[in-house]
């Protein structure tokens, strides 16, 4: 219904997978947005725990990996690790930890060189344009005509990762 689109920036150069990958969160279709994207390649997706109350088998079927918002979460990290290393699996994050209530992005946690540096995985980043505007949080769930597209860029490759600091 939205004629959704999308472009790849050096894609080609970061591989088949697993992937980090930062997308922006701006409406209820997001997840719809990214299987466009990346289906067939598994990913999993970070959510947070209030997400899981009455459905965590469902969750957990889905690939969700539960986090809580905001603070220092160790588990989460190991969780991390473990989908990208072991089960070779990319995994998909809202680093936003939150929809956005005006369409407009929100600065990345300084902590978030860190993980990518221990990842080890390429950095792929998902911006998404019109998805806000198709079903904005405060609509009421009616949903506006409008074209979405995303752009998938890959931020990094692993090599390059393994080149720089973590700042």
């Amino acid at each position: 219904a939205t004629r959704f689109k999308y472009t790849t920036n050096r894609m080609d150069e970061a591989g088949n997978g697993p992937y980090f990958i930062l997308m922006n969160h701006s409406s209820f279709i997001d997840l719809q947005i990214a299987y466009k994207i990346f289906f067939p390649k598994p990913f999993n997706i970070i959510c947070t725990s209030d997400g899981f109350v009455g459905k965590s088998l469902l969750m957990r079927l889905l690939g969700c990996i539960p986090t809580n918002k905001f603070v220092t979460d160790i588990t989460l990290i190991s969780d991390i690790l473990h989908t990208v290393k072991k089960n070779n699996c990319s995994v998909l994050m809202y680093p936003e930890a939150s929809y956005s209530f005006d369409g407009c992005a929100t600065p990345l946690p300084q902590r978030l060189g860190v993980l990518v540096k221990k990842l080890g995985v390429p950095v792929v980043t998902v911006m998404t344009d019109g998805a806000f505007l198709r079903d904005p949080l405060y609509n009421g769930l009616q949903k506006r005509k409008v074209k979405v597209s995303a752009h998938v860029n890959c931020l990094f490759t692993a090599e390059e990762i393994a080149e720089k600091t973590a700042e």
